[in-house]
């Protein structure tokens, strides 16, 4: 889905159903609902890994896709932050079942490593997107053909060269980074209600696992 789609950020500017929020108690509901979406990955991770591992890849792959993006759909059509933080809670299982399986090519200390890392970077961006709102706000598009570009690339590359190429995993890093400070320049924009925090929370989320990736695999290949 497209987050840049206008017609759905006019909706969610538009959407001020519900009680009205502090500030502070925006930022800590859309805090509070990222912390439960790395919770759930984190957990799968530690307990679920063998039971995943058991299952037919190609399933685990029609799973995340249909599931990501059931519940992406769920999440930004809702107006009732019930029903959105349960298709956030999908969202998340969804996108842990694939991350569950990825994790397994990595050590411990590399998965440590990528964690503290993407905090440092995601804690990082949103204070430089708080400080700089407008310079934020203004280049959704310029990371959007970015990261299409980016993608067709490593696609080529991989289908045609049979090889990955290092660079891309740098240049998604500084995509998605500047993802993460777009979307919560994006956020602070929205009428501050609860369903508004749980959408923005979604938006972040995707671009805080996408980041995660990349940092892990550049740490990887260091150590190769």
């Amino acid at each position: 889905m497209d987050l840049d789609n206008r017609a759905y950020k006019a909706s969610r500017l538009e959407n001020i159903e519900g009680l009205q929020l502090t500030d502070t108690t925006y930022n800590l509901a859309i805090g509070g609902t990222l912390l439960w979406g790395i919770l759930i990955n984190v957990f799968m991770a530690r307990f679920l890994t063998d039971h995943i591992l058991h299952m037919n890849y190609i399933l685990v792959l029609v799973l995340y896709l249909a599931g990501s993006i059931g519940c992406m759909f769920l999440v930004y059509k809702s107006t009732s932050p019930v029903v959105s933080f349960l298709g956030f809670t999908g969202l998340a299982l969804s996108m842990g079942l694939l991350l569950t399986y990825y994790l397994t090519s990595f050590s411990g200390q590399q998965i440590t490593d990528a964690f503290l890392m993407c905090g440092i970077v995601t804690v990082a961006m949103m204070l430089a997107a708080t400080i700089f709102p407008q310079v934020f706000a203004g280049i959704g598009r310029a990371l959007g053909l970015a990261l299409v570009v980016t993608i067709v690339v490593e696609l080529v590359a991989a289908l045609f060269f049979r090889r990955s190429l290092v660079i891309t995993d740098y240049i998604m890093v500084l995509i998605f980074s500047g993802y993460v400070g777009f979307d919560w320049a994006k956020a602070q924009a929205y009428p501050r209600t609860l369903d508004n925090a749980v959408d923005s929370a979604a938006d972040i989320y995707v671009d805080i696992v996408n980041l995660f990736i990349r940092i892990l695999s550049i740490i990887s290949r260091k150590d190769d």
